[in-house]
């Protein structure tokens, strides 16, 4: 009996996507797919694709409804400001977000991009991880993009999985195998 309540309870335990060289832990979350890295691809965060069961979708930008998480080191100057970070990642005018996303412990900047296709993207920045003291000691090392890609009429239910993300994922905490 207590054989299958632990096996009962383990099966209920949530996918999760770790990265330690970015120090990104997140929990998949339900009712989305976790596209794995390509191989000829350096493993930058997790990719999640709304409503999605088949992996070959993974490779369909056009259609697909992904949130992403990138990361990458910081060694621009032009991301030193967390603001500044985030006017370089919109690809379009940065307009006024949605309330209530930020990551808890994390300062946060964040915007709504409307794009001429009639799909829209949500982003949220932030830096984490300790500064590189030849870089610049008051940085973090690290920034983090975070983005829901999705269609106007789907924004509501995306937004309840994206905000899902926002308040689970860690970021900074890198293991000592990635130092």
């Amino acid at each position: 009996m207590a054989l299958a309540a632990l096996l009962s309870a383990s099966a209920r335990k949530p996918q999760m996507y770790q990265n330690d060289e970015f120090g990104i832990s997140v929990p998949v979350p339900k009712g989305t797919l976790l596209c794995p890295v390509r191989e000829d691809q350096h493993d930058h965060g997790p990719l999640f694709l709304l409503g999605a069961a088949d992996i070959r979708r993974c490779d369909d930008s056009g259609s697909s409804r992904p949130i992403v998480v990138f990361s990458g080191y910081n060694a621009a100057d032009a991301t030193k400001i967390l603001y500044d970070f985030l006017k370089s990642e919109c690809d379009g005018p940065c307009l006024p977000p949605p309330p209530n996303l930020g990551i808890r412990g994390l300062r946060t900047a964040s915007a709504r991009v409307n794009h001429s296709d009639g799909w829209v993207d949500i982003i949220v920045v932030t830096q984490a991880g300790k500064p590189d003291a030849l870089y610049d000691p008051a940085v973090p090392s690290i920034n983090y993009d975070l983005r829901l890609h999705t269609k106007p009429e789907n924004l509501n239910e995306a937004l309840r999985v994206f905000r899902t993300v926002l308040q689970t994922i860690r970021l900074g905490a890198k293991s000592n195998s990635a130092l």
